[in-house]
């Protein structure tokens, strides 16, 4: 039924949201005269990848057409345009599995800046990110009793090398997705960093303060890349960060943060959580708290590092603006270099002079899941609300979409956020009332993907 669906809509944009729980899996089929251009942002969850994310990625390829030349059908491989991993948290990238991409065709793989091995302004970011996740993994095994919301947080942060390799294409190729991919680290301004050679090679240039993607028969369709800024460590890590580092890590028990050469040096707690009896009540009790606000704070600077990280896309499509943000997070601050910038701050400075986000959208995939953080509102009663006056006025024709799952993901306010999703209904052209959210049962709120537990189509002419 989904493919019949398709052959109707081929002069319409579809952008399909799977239900994957608390995680981002996008389909995007543009038109392109006559051909369409098939593109899919992030494939993760927080939960199990099978079956949904397995599912999510074959209704996927049965979407996609087969490679040009390529005739027997059976044994055809799909062609997918572009594949977008906004940033390198589990609920955005453990749908990659490369034994279910197999039969996949890649011609474009972006993945955000700091994905970058060795990347040469993102030296301290890395430092956090490999401290963080060594601290994770000892607190993990210690098999200390979590916050729901805490071990969510601990496990989706940590940082997964064969994902990774199989994204970079690093490694043995039946191990990798389209290891012939080109690959292209991304940022607003990565254009600007590139020759001729590789922009030909990209498809890429640099307009308007932005790095664009015009691979299209169309000449207005455009990808443009409106986040991050590629100076990862000046724009997002911040000199108080770097301190933290310093100071936590020579601070932190050797055991928490480092694997030890042998088991009989471990300490009791790797073992058990039961009280050791070569330690007192009251010391256990400091060592357990002291090991996990260790791991919380490393894991917490790490986690908002990647969020702030993520690739940031507006489609412009037959005068349609749609907008996809991954998990950028806001904090309505002034940007200095130098400081943990967010990334929606650090967007919209770099914006003032083009205005890309100073006129309406036709559709926005709501940032991090709903949570308070993700979107530049002010949570207060009567508040102005001046970006999102800008971006999705009221009584506009905006779609929004909000990929989730409500419970407790490790933030201190509940995801996805009422107050949030209060006003951002107000602004939606396809507002809903959920009578069985506790939240919200009488208010409009924009599409849920629990909610409506299901996978959400939305269309555009």
């Amino acid at each position: 039924m989904k493919l019949k669906k398709i052959i109707k809509m081929a002069n319409k944009l579809l952008v399909r949201v799977y239900n994957v729980g608390f995680g981002d899996c996008i389909f995007v089929q543009i038109p392109d005269m006559d051909k369409s251009f098939n593109f899919l942002i992030d494939c993760g969850s927080s939960g199990p990848a099978e079956p949904i994310l397995k599912n999510a990625i074959d209704d996927i390829q049965s979407m996609l057409p087969t490679v040009n030349g390529e005739k027997n059908a059976s044994t055809a491989k799909k062609q997918l345009d572009l594949l977008v991993v906004t940033h390198p948290h589990a609920d955005h990238i453990k749908g990659f599995d490369p034994k279910w991409f197999k039969n996949v065709l890649i011609r474009h793989i972006w993945l955000s800046s700091f994905m970058m091995k060795d990347h040469p302004q993102a030296k301290e970011s890395n430092e956090l990110q490999l401290i963080a996740d060594k601290s994770v993994n000892s607190l993990l095994k210690r098999g200390l009793s979590l916050s729901p919301g805490l071990n969510t947080l601990l496990m989706n942060s940590i940082w997964n090398p064969i994902a990774m390799d199989a994204l970079r294409g690093i490694g043995n190729a039946e191990k990798c997705l389209d290891q012939s991919c080109p690959r292209l680290y991304i940022s607003r301004d990565i254009a600007k960093k590139k020759n001729f050679e590789e922009l030909n090679k990209f498809k890429i240039s640099y307009e308007d303060g932005t790095t664009c993607f015009r691979d299209f028969k169309e000449p207005e369709t455009c990808i443009r890349i409106l986040a991050p800024e590629w100076d990862i460590d000046g724009y997002y890590l911040g000199n108080e960060t770097v301190t933290f580092i310093h100071k936590a890590f020579s601070s932190l028990d050797k055991d928490s943060v480092s694997e030890t050469k042998t088991n009989a040096r471990a300490h009791p707690l790797a073992q058990s959580q039961a009280q050791p009896l070569n330690i007192s009540r009251r010391d256990f009790g400091i060592l357990q708290h002291r090991l996990q606000y260790s791991a919380l704070a490393f894991s917490q600077k790490d986690n908002n590092l990647k969020n702030n990280t993520s690739i940031v896309l507006l489609i412009e499509w037959r005068g349609r603006r749609l907008l996809f943000t991954g998990d950028a997070e806001w904090e309505g601050k002034e940007v200095k270099k130098g400081r943990s910038n967010s990334c929606w701050d650090v967007l919209l400075k770099e914006d003032e002079s083009n205005g890309h986000l100073n006129k309406p959208l036709d559709f926005m995939k709501v940032s991090h899941h709903g949570s308070i953080n993700g979107t530049p509102f002010f949570d207060l009663v009567g508040a102005q609300q001046p970006v999102l006056d800008k971006i999705l006025p009221l009584g506009g024709g905006a779609k929004i979409v909000v990929s989730t799952l409500a419970g407790e993901h490790g933030v201190t306010k509940v995801v996805p956020y009422p107050n949030l999703l209060k006003e951002l209904g107000k602004r939606s052209s396809n507002s809903k009332i959920y009578p069985n959210d506790p939240n919200l049962p009488n208010d409009k709120q924009p599409i849920r993907t629990d909610l409506e537990e299901s996978d959400i189509d939305l269309i555009f002419n």
